[in-house]
């Protein structure tokens, strides 16, 4: 199956005002009541990165338009493929709308094969995201909107509405494939949505968590992450020690973290701590430090992976049903853990992506820059 051109480009969002003019109001960067969704496209354009080319449409007009373009990710199983991305904070809806759009390019060009559309909560911009004000009121998060977590606990029954009418699709009366990529605080949406997921549901494709701003202990047999664990046929963890977003968050959010289990996942990964039962067997371990140096400036790290050629090579390798290339066993453990490779040969499509003959349109975000603009 060859790269398909889509006919337009998909985003679904539960914000209130995905487009509001004050992006830090704890009045309007809200949910909307579960669970409501809203659907955006921008017709005519395959990975649109420019947010004013989005319209809302009624589900009637979205989802038709979309069961089109996902008839040409059919893989030789006989089934449609889709990866729903799902933002961390620090993101308007505009940021959201550019981001997923630029993953479908970057995965496109490395090989993948399938569909691309972004999920987005309601998350503030860059300028307040490193506010503990901002963050939390509650560990576990109790209301439904004002922080960053109240809003992902308001965004739970939206969510999962979503997913269920994605899950609802068939293509030659085949379910789809859906695989979730998340990033940062993305994944405490995605493990706070799938802790709540119902009983019986289908299971989904691959997980992959890239720079992951929970507890590294909650994959582990028993904990919150268990949702994910058990929905997902395998969890893919990205992580580095390089990252110093996450080494803020430790330090400035560690109120409203886990207090046994504190350091990040995307710090140390999924087996820095030892299990107090035995880890499930379908979580990989993936170290990132190696390809997440030299990039000019440190602070770039955390926004970095979904342009890093080696994390995008091994992600496409997952997604299109192939061994991932690139990857050295960690010496001393038989554990699924391993560091990715900076010298692993690269896909053509990246290497034209890094060249700019592929455009995208780039967004290196840091909460430590954004604390250090505030202050």
């Amino acid at each position: 199956m060859a790269n398909a051109t889509f006919a337009n480009s998909y985003n679904i969002t539960n914000r209130y005002d995905p487009f509001t003019w004050l992006p830090d109001s704890k009045t309007y960067v809200v949910p909307l009541q579960s669970p409501n969704l809203l659907y955006y496209m921008s017709s005519g354009v395959m990975y649109d990165p420019t947010p004013d080319d989005y319209n809302s449409y009624p589900a009637s007009s979205f989802f038709p338009p979309l069961i089109n373009d996902l008839k040409f990710t059919v893989d030789s199983t006989g089934r449609a493929n889709l990866v729903l991305y799902i933002h961390g904070l620090g993101n308007t809806y505009s940021d959201a709308l550019t981001a997923a759009a630029n993953l479908g390019t970057t995965l496109q060009a490395a090989g993948y094969e399938g569909l691309v559309m972004g999920f987005s909560w309601p998350s503030y911009s860059e300028l307040v995201a490193a506010l503990t004000s901002y963050y939390a009121t509650t560990r576990p998060p109790q209301a439904t909107s004002g922080t960053i977590r109240d809003n992902i606990n308001g965004s739970v029954g939206s969510f999962l509405a979503m997913l269920a009418q994605l899950q609802a699709i068939k293509i030659n009366n085949n379910p789809i494939n859906i695989s979730v990529i998340t990033h940062s605080e993305g994944n405490f949406m995605l493990m706070w949505g799938m802790a709540q997921y119902p009983k019986n549901s289908p299971p989904m494709n691959h997980s992959f968590m890239l720079a992951a701003d929970i507890s590294a202990a909650m994959l582990q047999g028993g904990q919150t992450g268990k949702g994910i664990t058990g929905n997902f046929q395998d969890v893919n963890v990205y992580f580095s020690g390089c990252d110093p977003d996450l080494t803020y968050s430790d330090y400035e959010f560690f109120a409203y973290h886990d207090q046994s289990y504190p350091t990040r996942l995307g710090l140390i990964g999924p087996f820095g701590y030892p299990p107090a039962n035995p880890g499930p067997p379908n979580v990989t371990a993936l170290d990132c430090s190696q390809v997440t140096v030299n990039l000019g400036d440190i602070l770039d790290v955390h926004s970095s992976y979904m342009s890093l050629p080696p994390v995008i090579s091994d992600i496409t390798s997952i997604l299109n049903g192939a061994k991932p290339s690139g990857r050295t066993q960690y010496p001393g453990t038989a554990l699924p853990w391993y560091y990715l490779d900076p010298s692993q040969a690269t896909h053509p499509g990246i290497k034209e992506l890094w060249s700019g003959k592929i455009k995208i349109h780039p967004k290196f975000h840091s909460i430590t820059r954004g604390r250090m603009s505030c202050v």
